[in-house]
């Protein structure tokens, strides 16, 4: 049984240390905001589902919106473990939403402010282990809330393939200075 715990805990470090990196980002891109991004298509359909979820307050919605786990994360999860991580993920996802809309209102809107993508092979080992090969994309939006009108969001999305959809891999909310 410890083992099992064991194994769950790691996971969720994968998380912790993505969201350590939109933190970075964020704390290192307080410049003064220019024009909006643009981001590929695809990267501007999920983006419009995704906060779409954020203003009609789907929940269910921003659950299957977040947090990846790769194929090969998810192989060294201990047998039945896989659905356990969904759920303590699912709970963190509405756990997240409901301080970011205690604290900052309903969501009303978001702008890209900046967007970054690079794509990690299956080949580069160490960054594959570390946060999964496939196309990630990072980036910064404004966003507009009821109560702190405006706040940064940084996303760190992937997917694995060229054809397949996006992925919320990490994400944080900061009230603009």
């Amino acid at each position: 049984m410890a083992n099992k715990q064991t194994g769950l805990i790691n996971q969720p470090s994968i998380a912790t240390s993505l969201l350590i990196l939109v933190v970075v980002l964020l704390a290192c891109t307080k410049s003064k905001e220019g024009p909006s991004a643009s981001v590929p298509a695809d990267c501007q359909e999920f983006l419009d589902k995704y906060f779409d979820a954020w203003k009609s307050k789907d929940v269910a919605t921003l659950q299957a919106l977040s947090f990846y786990l790769s194929p090969q994360d998810q192989s060294r999860l201990p047998a039945g473990s896989l659905e356990l991580w969904r759920e303590s993920k699912n709970k963190l996802v509405t756990e997240n939403f409901e301080q970011v809309t205690r604290d900052f209102g309903d969501f009303k809107g978001y702008e890209v402010l900046r967007a970054k993508t690079t794509t990690i092979s299956p080949q580069d080992q160490v960054a594959a282990n570390t946060i999964g090969s496939g196309i990630h994309t990072e980036l910064v939006c404004k966003a507009r809330f009821s109560k702190k009108h405006d706040a940064h969001v940084g996303l760190h999305l992937i997917k694995e393939t060229e054809g397949s959809q996006y992925i919320v891999a990490a994400w944080n909310f900061q009230a603009e200075p």
